[in-house]
This record gives C-alpha cells, sequence and structure tokens, in this order.
C-alpha cells in the first residue's frame, strides 16, 4: 500500500481522538480481506493514542509496547509508513520509570525489548537495537540468578519465578543473536538462549497437558496458576528462532507439540482461543494475553507451514471480526462475542490477529 497521507473517519473518532499523527495509513480498502480489516483497526488504534506519550488509551505500560508491534506488523504487511509512530514513542518515553524502556518488572523490560527489535529490523535506527541490547544487559544483570537452580526472576524485587519472564528472555536472547555481526556476540546470546530454555523446560512450570502454569511456588514446584494463553505463545517463537539458529530439528518439533497442544486446550468447542479467567476479568493485562499468541503462533507457522495452523487463525479472525468490535473498529477481548467493552489492549490483540490472518493467507 502506498504511503499516503492519514485520512481518518474523523466523525466517528472523535470522542476518541488522540494527538495529531505524521504517520501514513492509506484506509482505503485493496481487497485482501484481513489486509483491510487490518487497516481498520491500525486507524481505530490511532483515534486513540495519548497525546502527551503517543501511547494507547486503556492500555497499560507494556501492553502498548505489544500495540505497538502490531502496528509495526501491519506496517510490514501493508507498506504503511509508521517510521514517525515509532520515533515519537521513543521520544516521548525513553525517560519514564527507569529509563531506556527498563523498570523494575523483568516482563515488562522483555516486552519493550522486543517491539525495538521489530522497530529496528523495519525502520534500521540503531537506536532501536542498541535499546534491546541494553535492556537484555539489565536483564541478565538483576534477573538471573540461583533461587530454583536459575532462571529469570519476574521482578527486581519479587524473585517470583514465572513463565513468562523466562520465555521473553529467551526469544529476546535468541532474537538478538541474530542480529549480531560478529561470531562471538551471536555465541553470547545464543548461549542465553538456550541456557533459558535448558533451565525453563527442567523447572517443572510445563503440566501434563503440554502447557506453561503461571509459574513456580516457594518450593519452586510448579504453582498450578493458569496457563494463559501467552504463556504458550512466546515459547513458540523462542523456539523457532532457536531452531533457525541451530538448525536443531527437536526445539522445532517441541514447538509443534506446544502449538497443537496449546489449539485444543485453550479453545473453546468452536475452536475459538478463549483465556482461562471470567470474561468480566479483561482488564488491560489479561485481554492483552492473545495477542502474543496468535502472533508467534502464526511466526511458528512461517517454518511449519501447517494447514491446520493456518485454518485455526483464520477462523478466529473471521469469528472476532463478525462479532468483537463496535462500529469505530474497537474491539472487546472476547471473540465470540456479543461485544461489550474496548480496552486499548484488546483493539491491539485484534490487529495481531488480524496481521496473522493476512501473513496465513499469503502462505
Amino acid at each position: 500500500m502506498r504511503k499516503a497521507a492519514i485520512i481518518f473517519l474523523f466523525m466517528a473518532l472523535l470522542p476518541l481522538h488522540g494527538c495529531k499523527k505524521e504517520d501514513a495509513i492509506n484506509p482505503r480498502h485493496t481487497g485482501e480481506l484481513y489486509l483491510d480489516h487490518s487497516t481498520d483497526i491500525a486507524v481505530a488504534l490511532q483515534g486513540i493514542q495519548n497525546a502527551d506519550n503517543s501511547l494507547w488509551q486503556r492500555a497499560g505500560w507494556w501492553n502498548s509496547a505489544n500495540i505497538m508491534e502490531a502496528m509495526i506488523d501491519y506496517s510490514k504487511n501493508s507498506g504503511a509508513d509508521l517510521s514517525g509512530m515509532c520515533r515519537q514513542i521513543y521520544s516521548a518515553n525513553q525517560y519514564f520509570e527507569g529509563g531506556d524502556f527498563k523498570n523494575r518488572t523483568y516482563d515488562d523490560c522483555g516486552w519493550w525489548a522486543l517491539a525495538w527489535i521489530k522497530a529496528y529490523d523495519q525502520y534500521g535506527d540503531a537506536r532501536y537495537l542498541q535499546t534491546a541490547e541494553d535492556i537484555f544487559a539489565y536483564m541478565v544483570a538483576g534477573g538471573w540468578d540461583n533461587k530454583c537452580n536459575g532462571g529469570m526472576a519476574w521482578q527486581n524485587i519479587d524473585r517470583y519465578k514465572n513463565a513468562i519472564t523466562n520465555e521473553l528472555f529467551i526469544l529476546l536472547a535468541a532474537r538478538l543473536a541474530s542480529r549480531q555481526s560478529t561470531i562471538w556476540q551471536r555465541a553470547y546470546y545464543l548461549d542465553w538462549a538456550l541456557k533459558g530454555w535448558n533451565w525453563l523446560s527442567q523447572s517443572g512450570m510445563m503440566n501434563g497437558d503440554y502447557l506453561f502454569n503461571d509459574g513456580l511456588d516457594k518450593n519452586c514446584n510448579n504453582n498450578g496458576a493458569n496457563a494463559w494463553t501467552y504463556n504458550q505463545g512466546v515459547i513458540l517463537a523462542g523456539l523457532k528462532d532457536i531452531y533457525l539458529l541451530t538448525s536443531n530439528p527437536q526445539y522445532l518439533q517441541s514447538a509443534r507439540q506446544m502449538a497443537m497442544a496449546s489449539m485444543v486446550k485453550l479453545s473453546d468447542a468452536d475452536s475459538i482461543l478463549t483465556e482461562p479467567c471470567p470474561r468480566q476479568n479483561f482488564v488491560p493485562d489479561a485481554g492483552q494475553f492473545k495477542g502474543p499468541y496468535i502472533k508467534f503462533l502464526s511466526e511458528l507457522n512461517t517454518v511449519l507451514k501447517d494447514t491446520v495452523i493456518k485454518q485455526y487463525i483464520v477462523h478466529n479472525a473471521a469469528v472476532a471480526w463478525s462479532n468483537a468490535q463496535n462500529n469505530q473498529h474497537l474491539f472487546d477481548g472476547y471473540w465470540q462475542g456479543p461485544y461489550e467493552n474496548w480496552q486499548g489492549s484488546t483493539t491491539g490483540v485484534a490487529l495481531d490477529l488480524m496481521n496473522a490472518a493476512t501473513v496465513e493467507m499469503r502462505q
């Protein structure tokens, strides 16, 4: 899609309008169904950005990192130039909390590092890759310890060992490895990715259904807490990236097994991805979880090219589009419907879903 001036659906989005945008999204439809759906959602998301920091209404700090990633994925699929959006977010938030997109919660750090790697890949600004590398160094220095024989802690104060922080650490290490210019730098990050996976795979967090529960209890045993969707998604991309770095098929085989299990165990009777918590608990956090799952499931499928995964993603996209949005293309987190309320986080997740369906339909 060519770069063009932004055309907002002004009357529809006026009550939600955020800051003025310089970025180019052409809202004219192309005839490519899920790309057109993505365009509608991307325009809606630009209408709910905050004027002060360019982040999104009804979305938290880490949620906004995920929404930014979804927007960059849309940029990649469509050709829209959102480099200005990335610059605005970087400059407006560089000194937030601990600065340079670091804070005391290491999973937050991981989400932002992954987002800046994606921005670097798309737009080539070396600051973004350096920021991701600095965040990784911060995570290693303060997060990895000997409690439960290793692994990343959730926070620098609360040393809870959970699945999502460790999965993000593995994925971040693998992504940094593949973007290094020297053998020793590549080896350094790959070593951490392998060390992280070896610890996580032996930690006991995976249950008998091949799903990761939330974390470990004080005795370093599986705490039996919810097997959130994102806990099953991030590791798919981590293992896929390790496979691409090592050519060892065992990592891809493990990812396939987890993907197939999670599509069954975390879906309703109509094969719709469903978070294991009540709908009324879809605050910005729980409402965000399905986005990383569907995004990374689709990433895995760029290697697997499995028709079951393709059909699953496209089916979920069709159902969500029909049942989970209002007339401004803002989305509920419950894809089965009926629509009740939107969040910035759940709308960003819908963009992840339509982005993934676009990629699947092009394969």
